[in-house]
């Protein structure tokens, strides 16, 4: 018999180009849900993690941050959506160095959904971040967060690309029932009831679950392992407007990028043309050291220069609008030049035994993607991520000293 000698097929690496990469044409989007990053040095490890991938936007579900804001950590800024009090769930983005000031906006609606607006040449991009509510949880639960996405999604301009990414707890069968809102490629057979609701809400927009459209191997289109790490799902997933399917070049799991979560990166290749970043949003402008005004002597200071300010800005006759403007100015010039801006915290204490100590960690993961991992290896993983999170733990505790 005639033996085939033909080398097997197997899936190329995301981050494989072949040499080439238009930064203008491509736009790779991901969503990952962490589990936490409510520990010392995770937002840290998380950034150097998407930068290796080279990941441009990236959709981070259970942050478990509190309140609403911004962060830059390295050449990343992180925008995030959480609980005005509880450490639970929270949504937000993590914007890599090539879209920075391509950011036009960010809708934090709540510690489910957050809504971030992307400048592009033709058609601006505004991509949601969700997590949807588990399949244990009440319909009135669910029916409140699709009420929700569904207002999302309508407050969103209506000729931008809209992209729905995210943590879904959602699986999508082969039914073949859906028409083309579902591909034929899903990880599973039968839809679950959270992959209904998902399917009505794609559906009724004329969306399309690019997740299931793209064939790869079985461990490339699962999102979720389970504890025992026997049972797997493909419960992430990326929807996007069915008149810009043909953009999408690609969706798949990753399983190398690791941040000790139990859910895999899901990574999409996109095609589109970027403006200029000159036209975007410039940096927004830091925040004033309100904490010097404690001291007398500076609060005399900015008494006194604001005073004549105002003085000088309301000499002459002004209408409301003109007002306003002349006291909005002479607030920010009287602090500018007496309290200043307070200095961004960045993590100085990250130093190069921390990325060591991550670098060892992600190294015991790897290893236990291999089909011949035992015990002893998951053993040894856990034991790595323990002493990364102490020596994190010791290096930030000595610099707040």
């Amino acid at each position: 018999m005639k033996r085939n000698n033909k080398p097997r097929m197997s899936d190329p690496p995301f981050d494989d180009d072949h040499g080439k990469r238009n930064k203008d044409y491509e736009l790779r989007a991901c969503t990952w849900n962490v589990r936490s990053l409510n520990w010392e040095g995770a937002a840290a490890q998380l950034v150097d993690v998407l930068v290796k991938i080279k990941a441009d936007i990236t959709a981070v579900q259970e942050m478990r941050w509190t309140g609403q804001g911004q962060r830059q950590v390295g050449p990343c800024d992180i925008y995030y959506s959480g609980h005005i009090k509880e450490r639970k769930y929270g949504v937000g983005f993590v914007v890599g160095e090539r879209f920075r000031r391509r950011v036009l906006s960010l809708t934090a609606v709540n510690e489910r959904l957050a809504t971030i607006r992307i400048k592009a040449r033709f058609f601006n991009i505004s991509m949601i971040c969700a997590h949807a509510p588990t399949e244990e949880k009440d319909d009135v639960t669910k029916d409140a967060f699709y009420e929700c996405l569904e207002r999302t999604y309508e407050r969103c301009p209506r000729h931008d690309v809209k992209i729905v990414l995210g943590d879904f707890n959602a699986r999508v069968g082969k039914e073949g029932i859906f028409g083309t809102t579902v591909g034929k490629f899903s990880l599973h057979e039968e839809t679950s009831p959270n992959g209904l609701r998902l399917i009505d809400f794609a559906g009724a927009r004329n969306m399309v679950i690019c997740s299931t459209r793209f064939q790869h191997k079985k461990i490339h289109q699962a999102t979720w392992l389970s504890p025992d790490r026997k049972t797997t799902n493909q419960i992430d997933h990326v929807v996007i407007d069915g008149r810009h399917v043909s953009s999408v070049l690609d969706v798949r799991a990753l399983r190398g990028p690791n941040i000790d979560s139990d859910h895999y990166i899901v990574a999409a290749k996109i095609r589109t043309r970027l403006c200029a970043a000159k036209n975007a949003r410039q940096q927004t402008q830091g925040r004033f050291d309100v904490e010097k005004l404690q001291s007398q002597q500076t609060a005399e200071r900015f008494s006194t220069r604001l005073a004549l300010l105002l003085s000088e800005s309301t000499r002459q006759q002004l209408g409301i609008r003109e007002l306003w403007d002349g006291i909005s100015n002479s607030l920010r010039t009287a602090a500018t030049e007496t309290i200043g801006f307070r200095k961004v915290q960045k993590n100085s204490w990250y130093d190069e035994e921390c990325r060591v100590a991550a670098e060892r960690k992600q190294a015991a993961y790897l290893a236990t993607l291999r089909s011949t991992t035992t015990r002893a290896g998951w053993d040894r993983y856990r034991e790595l991520k323990r002493e990364a999170r102490r020596i994190c733990r010791q290096k930030k505790k000595e610099e707040n000293a």
